[in-house]
């Protein structure tokens, strides 16, 4: 036997164990390797803040987090990201002026796994977030009373709600009228009020048969009837994108609410307000329809901030503002708006520049 083919065999007997044994354990799932980084000095004293921002595969807080740090880098500040202080975290972070959290399944699905060993300065999250953190409780937790706002961005998404062609609903009303088994993603408490104004409760829902609670990896596999919520959009952002894929693969039709039902969900949301959605938002809507919309991304800070990095961030973010529309979302920057968040005091800062540049005539 030549050492050629005892090396094969050799090889050949190794492959069949290593098979056997995988067979036996089990599908293997690779865990990407996870770190916790020590950045060293941070803080607004050495012009090297943490920020809490999110993920970078289109995460708009993501985005906004870069768009930041671009911005203030002229005025010689070495932004830090802190890619995991996304969802509710942000706000009771900035306030408590505390460490980010441990990674977890979400933060690796978006491919976020380096957690910072810093505490966290300053950040970005949705206007409505900042205002529930400020005027409530976010997350069950809150009032933050010592938020302060420097800028409020325009981010539009809509409320929308849409049925597979195939169920022939075209009316809110019919699931009532014949008692329809329809299997509903997004039945948060918008839903809930939606279902209620036409006399239908969740346990109808369920003793008709059909499901409230609809996963997003349910819907794409087709196992909706309908499907609702607030972040309707063409960008496929992580919180958007279900919208787009769902409406490329299936045939939809897109319902309209009567006015009165529109007021009393916008009653329910504090950002929200009456809007059109255009013909071709998404595939299938084929019409003007009226519906809810909202818009505001919030960059904000706690109320010891330094009064000049206040005016800095706020002048950096404007002075910066053309690059806003290079990213996923349609983000633009109104200097009608930019210094108003639903209630949350204003940094003194900020006001500051504003005030100068004419946008704040109060």
């Amino acid at each position: 036997m030549t050492m050629k083919t005892l090396v094969m065999k050799r090889t050949q007997k190794y492959t069949f164990w290593v098979l056997i044994f995988f067979m036996l354990i089990g599908p293997v799932t690779l865990v990407p390797a996870q770190e916790t980084i020590d950045v060293g000095v941070t803080g607004w004293d050495v012009k090297r803040p943490v920020m809490a921002a999110a993920c970078e595969c289109g995460c708009p807080w993501g985005e906004l987090g870069d768009f930041v740090k671009a911005a203030m880098q002229p005025f010689g500040y070495s932004v830090i990201l802190c890619r995991n202080c996304n969802r509710w975290y942000g706000p009771r972070l900035v306030s408590e002026h505390d460490y980010p959290p441990p990674l977890d399944e979400v933060n690796l699905a978006d491919g976020v796994n380096v957690r910072i060993d810093a505490r966290v300065d300053f950040g970005v999250t949705s206007s409505a977030m900042l205002s529930s953190a400020y005027n409530g409780s976010l997350a069950g937790k809150g009032p933050y009373r010592n938020l302060r706002l420097i800028a409020k961005i325009e981010d539009p998404f809509y409320y929308l709600i849409a049925v597979k062609k195939e169920t022939g609903i075209t009316d809110m009303a019919v699931i009532k009228q014949k008692h329809l088994p329809v299997r509903i993603m997004g039945a948060d408490g918008n839903m809930i009020t939606i279902l209620k104004y036409y006399g239908v409760t969740a346990d109808d829902i369920k003793l008709w048969g059909g499901k409230l609670g609809v996963s997003v990896e349910e819907a794409v596999k087709g196992e909706f009837d309908i499907i609702a919520g607030f972040l309707a959009s063409p960008a496929m952002n992580p919180e958007s994108a279900y919208w787009t894929t769902i409406s490329q693969k299936f045939d939809l039709y897109f319902l309209e609410l009567p006015d009165d039902l529109l007021k009393l969900v916008a009653q329910q949301n504090v950002d929200a307000e009456i809007v059109i959605a255009h013909n071709s938002l998404l595939r299938g809507v084929n019409r003007r329809i009226k519906t809810l919309g909202r818009s505001g991304e919030a960059v904000f800070v706690r109320d010891d901030t330094p009064e000049q990095a206040g005016y800095d961030l706020a002048k950096a973010i404007d002075e910066h503002h053309g690059a806003l529309k290079w990213f996923i979302r349609v983000y633009t920057y109104d200097n009608k708006t930019v210094w108003s968040n639903f209630g949350v005091p204003l940094h003194p800062g900020a006001a500051r520049y504003y005030r100068e540049m004419g946008y704040l005539k109060e």
